[in-house]
């Protein structure tokens, strides 16, 4: 096996991958995009990019963005000889006030040993880090402090020269957000992530269009899998922002 990656973090909670509707054509695996796997005999081993992904709070039929993200990037981006490699480190439930990602965090310090593992061990590079996260936070005063270290300590000590890696945040979902304003405001600082820190994007959910589900108030926090893999073109859109197409 060809052990050159082009590395996809991928981290934050639950919206990172607990959208339900997997299905098995849209969603299907590719042989150049795989995965760290984290669990019993797999942990830390090189496997097959197959949802639900390896993140920490994994559940059956559901998906996330980075799969359809990584699709893009290989298209795109992706150099002979080299494969794919996503990262899943998110989980749900999980913000800054409740001691999951700040630096030094048990999540923070999951993504950074796992990311400097394979950085180490494999001819590898990191490409980006994508973000989901905010609706554990929505009372948290110092949100913005808290995601701005964050992402600033968290390229630092990612091993090697990572300080402009790309770092692409995704908006709350629409119908969330618009039922109460302290969900808008934190959404807001998350937006408006772009203008205080470099190499940074924001994949909104609601522009071209408003991502909706069949029914919006089913998991209302939640994109569903549809919702999931439009996010993951979204994400992918801002990274392109970040690093021209040559």
């Amino acid at each position: 096996m060809d052990n050159s990656y082009d590395i996809i973090l991928v981290i934050g909670q639950s919206n990172t991958h607990q959208g339900i509707g997997l299905d098995y054509i849209l969603d299907r695996p590719f042989d150049d995009i795989k995965q760290l796997g984290r669990f019993n005999e797999n942990n830390y081993k090189i496997i097959e990019a197959k949802e639900p992904l390896d993140h920490l709070s994994k559940l059956p039929d559901n998906i996330g963005f980075a799969l359809t993200f990584a699709k893009e990037y290989e298209k795109a981006y992706l150099k002979s000889g080299r494969n794919i490699l996503i990262i899943p480190g998110g989980m749900g439930c999980t913000g800054f006030a409740s001691n999951y990602w700040n630096v030094g965090d048990t999540l923070y310090v999951d993504a950074v040993e796992r990311t400097n593992y394979v950085l180490k061990h494999f001819n590898s590079k990191l490409v980006a880090i994508l973000w989901h996260q905010g609706e554990d936070d929505i009372w948290n005063m110092i949100y913005q402090q808290s995601l701005d270290s964050m992402i600033v300590n968290m390229r630092k000590d990612i091993t090697g020269n990572n300080i402009n890696v790309p770092f692409i945040l995704g908006g709350l979902v629409p119908y969330w957000v618009d039922q109460d304003s302290n969900r808008y405001l934190l959404n807001r600082i998350i937006e408006n992530t772009v203008i205080r820190i470099a190499k940074t994007g924001y994949a909104n959910p609601r522009i071209p269009y408003v991502i909706v589900k069949p029914d919006n108030d089913y998991i209302s926090l939640h994109f569903d899998a549809a919702g999931q893999r439009e996010m993951g073109r979204r994400y992918f859109s801002e990274y392109k922002k970040i690093v021209p197409l040559k």
